[in-house]
């Protein structure tokens, strides 16, 4: 799947805080990895099963790694107990986050 970096922006909304992104987690999954998207929303799948925040933590550290940003520069503003998510992501603008997840889709 090739997806353009135009094609995430609506998922990515700025507000006082940061940056904010809604995604779906999809845990106990086989690996790691940006799924799609799904109602305006980005799909992530988990390895972490939904016990006592662990794929909450390890949701961090994907989107940390995708983004190429510190793990620290994200939290879950909303939905930690929820498949359905907002992530909030300091330090990163709205195009750069969209250009370095459509490079995902082009590796």
């Amino acid at each position: 799947m090739i997806m353009k970096s135009h094609e995430f922006a609506g998922i990515f909304h700025v507000n006082p805080e940061g940056l904010m992104v809604s995604v779906i987690v999809l845990p106990r999954s086989s690996r790691c990895a940006i799924a799609g998207m799904h109602g305006g929303a980005l799909k992530i799948k988990l390895t972490k099963p939904p016990v006592d925040g662990e794929a909450n933590a390890e949701c961090c550290r994907f989107m940390a790694k995708v983004l190429g940003i510190a793990k620290s520069q994200i939290v879950i503003a909303r939905g930690a107990a929820s498949r359905h998510k907002a992530l909030q992501i300091n330090g990163l603008t709205a195009t750069l986050a969209c250009e370095r997840l459509a490079a995902v889709f082009h590796d």
